[in-house]
């Protein structure tokens, strides 16, 4: 004669229905604390200005349209907002100068890297970052190459990449 095995649950009722719950509330907490902050009207404009410009070559002084520099992408990516930079054509020093330093980017800040004096007094490159958990942005790196996405701040950064001397909020008053 076939015996039947009775199970019994023990615990709450609806357990898995708390559980599912329970470990979906925790995703979306995590989700939200590591997802990058939604970008503000300047920076949303900005950057869908700067990856218009994707894979033009690299000009330096360019400002567009058919070629840039660092500096002036990042110029007229913001210029779409009505933000200046405080000069008609500011260099990476001068759009260091402009912004609000922050110590934690968000979509739409600048990240700047050392100048030609290997110091942060005076930057030399920007990129526009696009994914701060990710160390993503986009910039005009350099002659012979192309406007593009690359990372900042990792070991497989390019040269001069890797360590940023800091970032600016160019859309908030300084």
């Amino acid at each position: 004669m076939a015996h039947r095995i009775r199970i019994r649950r023990r615990g709450i009722r609806g357990g898995f229905a708390a559980s599912a719950a329970t470990a979906g509330l925790i995703l979306a907490v995590y989700a939200h604390a590591t997802a990058p902050a939604a970008p503000d009207r300047a920076a949303a404009a900005a950057i869908a200005y700067a990856r218009a410009q994707a894979g033009k070559p690299y000009l330096w002084g360019g400002a567009g349209p058919g070629a840039f520099d660092c500096s002036g992408l990042v110029m007229m990516a913001y210029r779409q907002s009505g933000i200046t930079f405080g000069s008609a054509r500011p260099t990476a020093a001068a759009e260091w100068a402009f912004g609000r330093q922050v110590s934690t980017p968000e979509p739409g800040d600048l990240v700047f890297f050392a100048g030609a004096d290997g110091t942060p007094a005076a930057p030399g490159h920007v990129g526009l970052v696009l994914d701060p958990a990710r160390h993503l942005m986009i910039d005009a790196y350099g002659a012979g190459t192309v406007i593009r996405e690359e990372t900042w701040g990792l070991p497989g950064s390019a040269p001069g990449l890797a360590d940023p001397v800091g970032y600016t909020d160019p859309a908030a008053p300084s």
